[in-house]
């Protein structure tokens, strides 16, 4: 099978990449570690269903009426406010945290420049009185379906793809830098056709064009793997260890 660069993503091919051969066409397995997208003093979790958190945990609050200020979240903080007072005055912020103070009565807890993932968040903020505040977001991009497979890998899947009239292959080994989509030599059969939702056109100048998913969120996680032998069954995507 030929691999070639649509144009504009003329990137090198790494050592780190191992392909294998999965039902007969070209799949990557990726060998680098994705590094946690939290905050150090931030755990990451998810909750089975699709989403993932970046929470800080186990706060002690101050002895007054706390309120959640995560409005902010866009600019890259969120955090907690309170009534200042003689019984808030020792209070410390949990690690991770400073005080501020507004200069007319009210103290906050912020924690700032988080290290956010470039897609749609959401604060996860209403559960501060339990101890715990933070942020989450889908683990799939829109138009992809989260699934688990019951032993312990979670999914990304494109799916129902309608395909060029042409022999298609994966584009699948350059995952590990947030794309994934698929090849077909162009042709007259091919001129009207328009790639999937979710997807952009591009082609490499040689006669080769592409589909592709790009500008994926990727999950932390060492074994992260193109999942693309399935194409000509309409979908292609990618799967890591829960």
């Amino acid at each position: 099978m030929y691999l070639a660069m649509p144009l504009a993503m003329n990137m090198p091919k790494l050592a780190t990449t191992t392909l294998v051969v999965l039902g007969g066409l070209l799949a990557a397995r990726p060998s680098i570690a994705h590094a946690s997208p939290c905050a150090e003093q931030a755990r990451y979790a998810t909750n089975g269903a699709g989403q993932a958190y970046c929470l800080y945990e186990d706060i002690s609050l101050p002895d007054a009426e706390v309120d959640t200020y995560c409005h902010y979240l866009d600019y890259g903080y969120i955090g907690y406010s309170w009534t200042a007072s003689p019984a808030t005055a020792p209070y410390t912020c949990p690690g991770g945290a400073y005080l501020a103070s507004n200069l007319q009565g009210t103290d906050y807890c912020v924690f700032n420049d988080l290290p956010l993932p470039e897609v749609e968040l959401t604060p996860y903020c209403h559960y501060l009185d339990d101890g715990y505040i933070g942020y989450s977001w889908d683990i799939c991009p829109a138009g992809a379906r989260y699934a688990e497979n019951g032993a312990g890998h979670g999914y990304c899947l494109f799916e129902d793809l309608s395909l060029p009239d042409a022999e298609v292959d994966p584009y699948c080994h350059w995952l590990e830098y947030g794309y994934i989509g698929f090849s077909w030599t162009e042709s007259p059969a091919t001129a009207n056709y328009e790639c999937p939702a979710g997807s952009r056109y591009a082609d490499n100048g040689a006669g080769l064009g592409f589909c592709l998913f790009d500008d994926l969120w990727l999950p932390p996680a060492d074994d992260l793997s193109s999942y693309c032998h399935y194409l000509e069954d309409g979908y292609i995507g990618y799967s890591w260890s829960l």
